[in-house]
């Protein structure tokens, strides 16, 4: 429970709005008026949520694999429903992203916590001696899964 606590604060530090898929009224709010789209990685748990803000829905789910240590695909077309007012749609998941289309500079800059003042102007914070940024991680103030996240990302781009 602490671990996950630590990665809820620092997302709200940044500036995320955190929500737990229980505050079921809180999710309703947000979709209010509104068109959302649910998407994410396969397994993720897109259509459990849709079934709890709308017990009519009744989607499929599969039990958590053992292996992946998530939901198993299920959903196969992208659903509109309407909940609160709100249209939302649920998508199939996704295995991986393509961001091809991205320079690395700019999968850099949507970090917004790696906007420090390196020594080196254009740091990349992969390689670079005296990188803020690593140093930032070894203390603790930056996230090490949000730099390996980056780090991926950044091997995904030619």
């Amino acid at each position: 429970y602490n671990k996950f606590k630590k990665i809820i604060n620092y997302y709200k530090k940044l500036g995320i709005k955190v929500i737990h898929n229980n505050q079921v009224l809180q999710i309703k709010k947000l979709l209010k008026n509104k068109t959302t789209v649910f998407t994410g990685q396969t397994g993720a748990g897109k259509s459990s949520l849709m079934n709890r803000l709308d017990k009519n829905l009744n989607y499929d789910t599969n039990e958590i694999s053992k292996a992946l240590g998530r939901g198993k695909h299920t959903t196969r077309v992208v659903s509109l429903v309407e909940i609160n007012k709100g249209k939302v749609l649920d998508t199939p998941g996704f295995s991986d992203i393509d961001l091809s289309v991205y320079k690395k500079e700019d999968i850099r800059n949507s970090f917004k916590e790696f906007n420090v003042n390196c020594k080196y102007k254009n740091c990349m914070h992969i390689n670079e001696e005296g990188c803020l940024v690593k140093h930032y991680i070894n203390e603790g103030k930056i996230l090490n899964s949000r730099y390996e996240n980056y780090l991926n990302f950044n091997k995904k781009i030619k």
